[in-house]
């Protein structure tokens, strides 16, 4: 009998080693319960004088103080940021100081979840490879000739050097990359440096100007390889690197999934399944196997080194990598006939509290409620050079105008901001949040008296 208990014992001793730890219930549970305004602000893609004047349209925020100061209800008001403040325009340095600003100062009312783009950056920016040990994702997303690092970015951020021949050889790069744009060549070119892969098309070698140019080709190689190592280590001097790699890839907020892409049937599946096996809830799940792995990998492994490109380890722990890719991409939700059953049984699955999901990533002229409102896109194209060039890296700086071309490249962004963001209220922590959110234009929003003057500083800079 004795003998029994000691076999039954250590039976259960294994069992409690081998199971996972209990995880908190409220693990993607962001800010507090008793919120009752809450504005949602889609991708700002590198469009920090947009950024702040959405911000300010908010009455939320004094950007004119130092620090800045909270004009909302400290209790009950939040902004949420669904991810993509990087890329595709030429602030994405100056975007992510400022939402840095505004989280760090105001972290129980500032949500700031990662998008695709901005993930990119961080395996971009933080991880080492080589031929030996190659970038988990095939390549730099910095070597795509559209989409996502604009060259001008190098030069606009406090990173990089000044050098008398800066412009004149970013000059040329656009240039190229205007003949690339208008022959439709942008998914098969790409601008490597110091040299691309066996497996890519190199733009310095084959693209007008520098096919013929020897001595210009390799003086923009070289140029472009600088500004990029500059550029990566002044993300990590910043601190702006490790910032990044802190904020949630998911969360809740109120009633609402928060997420970039969205959470895939696929996703879902697996992840229902492995969460009866362990006995914790999906939501639970979804955190633990995302935001902790990511957070967790990538604040170990920089406290290790001194500077940008240095990390030679990968995240692999528990598929990390790959949810976390579904969820920062995926685009089902918008699918006619499928999306918003897909996102009914994410709702019916993921937390019992749940009564919508917001995501970014999918561009539209304006943010929109789909699905009886059970959907909000937010992505409302609130980057101005998004909205002039898409994905296109063509001139924005008044200086580089006889970069332009003659094709894609010839329309200039408007200096007005256009898309809209989106306001849920609801009269009392008590009360239930209504079904529906207030979706507003840019002139549809009035700032207060309190904020008036610094909204006409900001359009004036």
């Amino acid at each position: 009998m004795k003998l029994f208990e000691s076999i039954k014992s250590s039976i259960l001793l294994i069992l409690i080693i081998l199971l996972p730890s209990p995880i908190h219930s409220t693990a993607l549970q962001k800010l507090s319960e008793d919120l009752t305004t809450i504005y949602f602000i889609g991708d700002i893609h590198a469009d920090v004088e947009c950024a702040k004047q959405w911000v300010t349209k908010t009455n939320l925020v004094d950007l004119t103080s130092t620090p800045f100061q909270w004009l909302g209800n400290p209790t009950t008001d939040a902004i949420v940021f669904l991810g993509d403040y990087v890329d595709k325009g030429s602030a994405s340095a100056q975007v992510l100081q400022f939402v840095r600003e505004l989280q760090e100062t105001f972290p129980n009312n500032i949500v700031s979840i990662l998008g695709n783009h901005d993930f990119f950056l961080v395996m971009d920016t933080a991880l080492s490879f080589s031929n030996t040990n190659p970038h988990p994702l095939g390549h730099p997303f910095y070597d795509y000739a559209y989409s996502f690092m604009h060259p001008e970015e190098y030069i606009e951020s406090e990173w990089t050097g000044d050098r008398g021949d800066d412009e004149e050889l970013l000059g040329e790069i656009l240039l190229a990359l205007s003949y690339i744009y208008d022959r439709r060549m942008e998914g098969s070119v790409h601008m490597c440096a110091p040299h691309c892969a066996d497996d890519q098309v190199d733009m310095f070698l084959q693209i007008p100007p520098f096919d013929k140019n020897v001595t210009l080709r390799e003086r923009a190689v070289d140029r472009l390889d600088t500004w990029r190592h500059e550029y990566a280590q002044g993300l990590f001097d910043s601190g702006l690197l490790k910032w990044m790699t802190n904020q949630p890839i998911v969360a809740i907020v109120a009633d609402a999934l928060v997420v970039h892409g969205g959470v895939s049937a696929r996703l879902l599946n697996f992840l229902e399944s492995m969460a009866g096996m362990q006995g914790v809830s999906v939501a639970d799940l979804v955190h633990a196997k995302t935001n902790v792995p990511f957070q967790t990998f990538f604040q170990e492994e920089l406290g290790k080194v001194h500077g940008a490109n240095q990390i030679e380890a990968r995240l692999k722990e528990g598929y990390a990598l790959e949810l976390i890719m579904d969820m920062v991409q995926h685009r089902g939700y918008f699918d006619s006939s499928t999306g918003c059953a897909e996102v009914n049984n994410v709702l019916a699955k993921m937390d019992k509290g749940l009564n919508r999901i917001v995501v970014g990533h999918t561009p539209h002229d304006y943010a929109m409620e789909l699905c009886g409102g059970k959907l909000l896109a937010s992505d409302s194209s609130l980057s101005r050079s998004f909205r002039a060039h898409g994905n296109m890296y063509c001139p924005l700086r008044e200086s580089l105008e006889k970069y332009r071309g003659t094709g894609t490249c010839q329309f200039k962004y408007k200096d007005v901001c256009e898309g809209s963001i989106s306001r849920m209220t609801r009269a009392s922590a008590r009360d239930p949040w209504p079904t529906n959110m207030e979706i507003f234009k840019f002139h549809e929003l009035v700032a207060n008296d309190a904020v008036q003057s610094q909204e006409e500083g900001l359009c004036s800079a």
